[in-house]
């Protein structure tokens, strides 16, 4: 079977496939990776094939432009994409969101020329499947185009279907002249430019034939879709384990501390002060392991003595040896510490699924979240962290959710399930 992996070029993204990828190509199944140019150093530094697709994507400037015109929006013109704010969920602020969505991110992480190269190499290259990131909507198309089965790999809780379905009954809703929906626009004009047509009601094109999901069931929404269970298997890139995690931890409790490589962190510490933090911590009888970028490093001067400042550490290897984890609500960081069973306390940033991230977290007992970001004072994040790593209750709720995902399927052991529904879907 030949399977293609495609996703924008955010290595965090390509992260989520990895493990899968491999599992597939030591089942003997033929595997390459799709990306922008950019990422292929990082494909291939994880023993895969990487096949370079449009131009550039530059995603970082074009980004922060986007969220910064958004100043002061919670909402951030829909770009947080998070429907639990509002209940009733307007249809105003539904079409707001997938306007928003497709005009400054889907189209953007999926040029025309992107889709264009992608639909090029599906057609030489004639994948059985089409493995593909949820914002990555050329791979359904260019499976579409091929007749290749296709599904989704989740990088954490399915917040795009969540919102979907959301949408699609509010559009039912309204009257058939008033039925907007900016997001199968786009798509019907790009199947049109490789001679496809949209089918009546195709949410395939943005749900997938089925889903791949590593979140454990328990945190998922009841949307009805195909789900297929997976292991969440951590990866972390190319890294070296440090001589100082093998040796024993000057304090009695470890804690990590990440704010994320995502983008606008490294520039302004995201959305919390990295200082703000660094007061929190000062003082407290735990070794605190902050994984911060050079740049803002630098910016914060002297440091607590009971802060370890690294650049990078792999957190695979860090959060094993930790009683908790401050970060930003990056999926990445999100999964590794349930997969780790470690308890979190997450500041969140406003982008994706990031609130609805620490609503079942918090549901599950495994965690706490700071969301009153204007009340934020480092006294009031030194009480949050106190109190994750001094009630059991939250241990043992990040444990429960850590037997949930090491009793789901191992990416080695979903393979022949993909193949069987591979089978049954390709055309």
């Amino acid at each position: 079977m030949r399977v293609l992996f495609t996703t924008f070029a955010a290595p965090s993204h390509f992260y989520a496939q990895v493990t899968l990828a491999s599992a597939l190509r030591t089942a003997g199944h033929e595997v390459i990776v799709a990306s922008q140019p950019e990422l292929v150093d990082t494909i291939t530094a994880a023993g895969l094939t990487a096949v370079p697709v449009g131009p550039v994507l530059d995603l970082e400037p074009e980004t922060q432009q986007a969220t910064s015109s958004f100043a002061g929006d919670r909402n951030l013109g829909g770009l947080a994409m998070s429907n639990s704010r509002h209940d009733p969920y307007p249809w105003e602020r539904a079409l707001g969101m997938f306007s928003a969505m497709t005009a400054f991110v889907f189209q953007n992480v999926c040029s025309e020329q992107m889709i264009d190269d992608l639909v090029e190499v599906a057609r030489d290259w004639r994948p059985d499947l089409v493995i593909w990131d949820p914002l990555t909507l050329a791979g359904p198309v260019a499976a579409r185009v091929t007749g290749a089965a296709h599904a989704r790999l989740l990088f954490g809780p399915d917040q795009m279907a969540r919102n979907r379905t959301a949408f699609r009954a509010l559009l039912d809703e309204r009257p058939a002249e008033l039925r907007d929906d900016p997001l199968t626009e786009w798509l019907g004009w790009t199947l049109a430019r490789h001679g496809e047509r949209l089918r009546e009601r195709d949410e395939e094109l943005v749900l997938g034939q089925w889903t791949i999901d590593p979140t454990p069931p328990s945190m998922r929404a009841p949307l009805g879709l195909h789900y297929v269970n997976v292991r969440y298997v951590p990866y972390n890139g190319r890294s070296a384990l440090p001589g100082w995690l093998r040796e024993t931890p000057p304090y009695p409790r470890r804690v990590c501390l990440t704010l994320g490589i995502s983008l606008g962190e490294v520039e302004d510490g995201g959305t919390v002060a990295a200082g703000d933090l660094m007061a929190a911590v000062d003082g407290l009888d735990v070794e605190v392991v902050a994984a911060l970028a050079p740049e803002l490093r630098g910016r914060l001067g002297a440091l607590p003595g009971n802060v370890r400042a690294v650049d990078f550490v792999p957190l695979d290897a860090l959060l094993p040896s930790c009683a908790g984890i401050i970060h930003h609500g990056g999926s990445g960081t999100f999964m590794t510490a349930l997969a780790h069973g470690v308890p979190q306390l997450i500041v969140p940033d406003l982008m994706w699924d990031s609130r609805e991230k620490t609503l079942a977290l918090t549901a599950a007992g495994a965690g706490l979240v700071i969301e009153d970001q204007e009340k934020l004072s480092p006294d009031h994040l030194r009480e949050r962290i106190i109190t994750l790593l001094d009630d059991p209750a939250y241990a043992a709720g990040a444990a429960r959710l850590r037997a949930e995902m090491v009793a789901t399927p191992a990416p080695n052991d979903v393979v022949p399930v993909l193949e069987r529904l591979t089978a049954l879907n390709r055309t």
